[in-house]
């Protein structure tokens, strides 16, 4: 089958970006995994937001640890251990737009929130209750980059998107090992030392290497690359997307933006169908 080439869009409309992503094949819940470093959680809370917003009825959890969210009228927090209970309590919730935060139990220590098992996640899916579930499946220590440890990411196997992510402030940015998380495998997976330039060459082996930015990814699953944060070089980036996409058929798009900023995203990279194409710019 022929590879359509890249479409670049500046300032999408955000339906059209954000829509297809509740469109599966047979109309069930979609479940959604964000990973990498760089905003994960901001990125979790948007999505959340602009679903809910859709009327969507949305589920927010980790298959890891986050801290809890700050209170907001806009989200209900259930905290139940036992994944009989969890399941039977999202079972019985309204059938009305919302957003549920779940997660398993507090740990203490940390201060974080420790979410059901991936395994679980998939069971909550199952259930068809919500329209929408987004999974934070990593962590990275507040740092813009990383690559994975032999634990992470912990993806539900039944993702239909799984979203890695990388601060926009790294790209093109000298590689300091106390601003990238798990350092060693960093530098193991991509060949590079302390010092030496963060490239497009480098973006590139870390999104095809199987243990880099989409390891664990199931096979089914769509994968966007979203490079998320403030800067000032990005329209001299937009000829690089293109060509990461040309290498990587295996994505489905390329966004760039900052989440915490009104237009969130400023460029998307893809290759959709015509028409899809021209609602994007609409």
């Amino acid at each position: 089958m022929a590879i359509s080439s890249p479409i670049l869009l500046t300032s999408p409309n955000i339906e059209s970006v954000l829509n297809p992503l509740t469109e599966n094949i047979d109309g069930r819940t979609t479940l959604i995994s964000l990973c990498g470093a760089g905003g994960k959680t901001s990125t979790l809370f948007w999505l959340a937001d602009y679903f809910h917003q859709q009327g969507k009825k949305v589920l927010l959890t980790t298959s890891t640890r986050m801290f809890l969210p700050a209170p907001s009228p806009r989200r209900t927090l259930l905290i139940e251990a036992d994944p009989i209970r969890q399941l039977t309590r999202c079972q019985a919730l309204p059938d009305e737009p919302m957003q549920l935060v779940l997660f398993s139990h507090l740990d203490r220590a940390s201060g974080k929130a420790v979410g059901p098992s991936p395994q679980q996640i998939d069971l909550l899916k199952g259930q068809q209750r919500f329209d929408i579930i987004l999974v934070e499946a990593d962590g990275a220590h507040h740092k813009l980059l990383k690559a994975p440890a032999l634990h992470e990411p912990c993806i539900p196997q039944h993702s239909d998107w799984v979203i890695a992510l990388v601060g926009g402030a790294m790209v093109g940015a000298c590689a300091d090992p106390a601003q990238i998380h798990r350092w060693a495998e960093f530098q193991a997976l991509c060949g590079i030392a302390a010092g030496e330039r963060l490239d497009w060459a480098l973006f590139d082996r870390l999104i095809a290497h199987p243990e880099g930015a989409f390891k664990g990814t199931p096979p089914g699953a769509r994968r966007i690359w979203f490079i998320n944060g403030d800067y000032q070089n990005e329209q001299q980036w937009l000829p690089a997307l293109i060509n990461l996409l040309q290498r990587h058929p295996e994505l489905h798009a390329i966004w760039q933006g900052a989440v915490r900023e009104p237009g969130a995203i400023h460029h998307v990279c893809c290759r959709p169908a015509p028409e899809a194409a021209q609602s994007l710019t609409r």
